[in-house]
């Protein structure tokens, strides 16, 4: 019984993938679905995928800065745009979007002044880490994150208001 060589390939090709789409559904079924937050909101989805890259130590510090803010500014957004602020051609980060965001979110003093730091570490073009440390700087999304989904699942809130 002989196979023929496109025989052969098809297994070796076969055999990879079939293990590895029933690792993905397994992974499924393991974590579930999307959160409906992140459904029905997209940039939080955004931010908790940069939140996931900002903890990931197998990245180098200034790509893990950059995804703690980017995780931050979306929730922020979120938020600002709940408000009424209008999202479209304003340039990244944005001034009156972290003052709305932050605002509506109650952040310290502290935290804002953070915030503040990130986003003009952010802007700016400079190879130098902002002054703020990495680890200050990953609290500071993952509460941004967390006060951000408390107020989208508070009663009253309604995102879609302007």
């Amino acid at each position: 019984m002989s196979t023929s060589v496109f025989e052969q390939g098809t297994l070796l090709l076969g055999v990879p993938a079939a293990a590895a789409l029933f690792g993905w559904l397994i992974g499924r079924l393991i974590r579930g679905g999307r959160p409906r937050i992140e459904v029905e909101h997209p940039r939080i989805a955004m931010s908790a995928a940069y939140l996931r890259d900002a903890h990931n130590n197998r990245v180098s510090n200034l790509t893990r800065y950059r995804c703690a803010f980017e995780a931050l500014y979306f929730c922020l957004c979120e938020v600002a745009d709940a408000r009424g602020v209008e999202m479209e051609g304003r340039a990244h980060p944005n001034d009156e979007i972290l003052r709305v965001g932050l605002t509506a979110l109650g952040a310290s003093s502290e935290d804002s002044g953070n915030a503040e730091k990130l986003a003009k570490w952010a802007a700016d073009t400079t190879p130098a880490l902002p002054d703020i440390s990495l680890r200050d700087a990953c609290r500071l999304a993952v509460r941004m994150y967390d006060d951000t989904v408390k107020l989208l699942r508070s009663r009253g809130f309604d995102a879609r208001k302007r």
